[in-house]
């Protein structure tokens, strides 16, 4: 893949460069890719959401039977290839000859010849060109992600999430043998009053970036000390099934400043968007990206 040098060249294609708070870049993050022009999670997605502008292009991860990973976001093939079934029920060689189903898949959506690709092959796409998000739909995957991702040489240009609920959570994580060696980035809600006390409970994880869900947009702005103090940034999603009030893509492509500039507003620092090309577009009309 022809690489588009869409980084500050002197932060690179790295996560802790990146996400640092040192980089002044406003951040989007493509879902699934760019799936309006490819199937989700799929590798020409991939390249469509780097040539489209995307900082970083978040992909789902699932396992067969036998212990090979590939992107798929929902735990049967159903809806976005032209195979059934449960993929935790399915070795890879009665898998890996489906075909994707285009953009997001479902009912009526034709089958296309790119075939269900491996975490493997995405990260071989991925090197030098862009920063992964790797959702790991399954928790207990965690550790075999980052050993994949560890061996392809790429421990600095991949970051895992997961929900963290509870101090026990915050073990979990540091206790796994990727901690230290692939960036971590937790999904937690910002509780109003109680945010700032929250993000301090997390410093133990070391992030550098919190993806945020909320009920109150001003509750982010309680964690702009802690976060500076940490030298964190936070995540939001603006994709239409997020629930973060009505911050969502949809208002976003009418309204632009009251969703996408409002988050700004109150520091958000990346967002992840189903419209990379839109949010790009947005950022440099509004003078934050060259």
């Amino acid at each position: 893949m022809q690489s588009h040098s869409i980084y500050p060249s002197e932060f690179g294609v790295s996560t802790s460069g990146l996400l640092s708070l040192s980089n002044p870049r406003i951040l989007v993050a493509a879902h699934r890719g760019a799936w309006q022009s490819a199937p989700e999670n799929s590798i020409t997605s991939l390249a469509d959401a780097v040539a489209l502008g995307a900082d970083i292009v978040e992909l789902d991860v699932r396992s067969t039977s036998d212990e090979v990973l590939v992107l798929l976001h929902d735990a049967t093939l159903d809806r976005t290839t032209n195979g059934k079934g449960t993929l935790s029920q399915l070795r890879y060689s009665e898998v890996k000859g489906f075909k994707l189903r285009s953009r997001d898949g479902g009912d009526g959506k034709t089958s296309t010849f790119l075939k269900l690709p491996t975490l493997a092959g995405a990260l071989e796409v991925a090197r030098d060109q862009v920063v992964l998000n790797i959702d790991v739909k399954d928790p207990s995957l965690m550790n075999i992600v980052a050993q994949i991702v560890i061996a392809a040489g790429m421990a600095d240009q991949v970051f895992i999430k997961a929900k963290i609920q509870s101090q026990s959570d915050i073990s979990m994580v540091r206790s796994s043998p990727f901690f230290g060696r692939v960036a971590f980035v937790p999904i937690i809600r910002a509780r109003s009053g109680f945010f700032a006390k929250d993000l301090q409970a997390l410093e133990p994880l070391r992030s550098l970036m919190y993806e945020v869900e909320f009920t109150e947009v001003e509750t982010l702005e309680e964690g702009g000390e802690e976060l500076r103090r940490q030298h964190a940034r936070l995540w939001v999603n603006t994709i239409d099934c997020s629930h973060s009030l009505d911050f969502n893509d949809h208002r976003a492509l009418i309204d632009p400043d009251a969703v996408w500039g409002r988050l700004l507003q109150v520091g958000v620092g990346a967002i992840q968007t189903d419209h990379t090309a839109k949010l790009v577009e947005y950022l440099k009309f509004t003078g934050r990206r060259d």
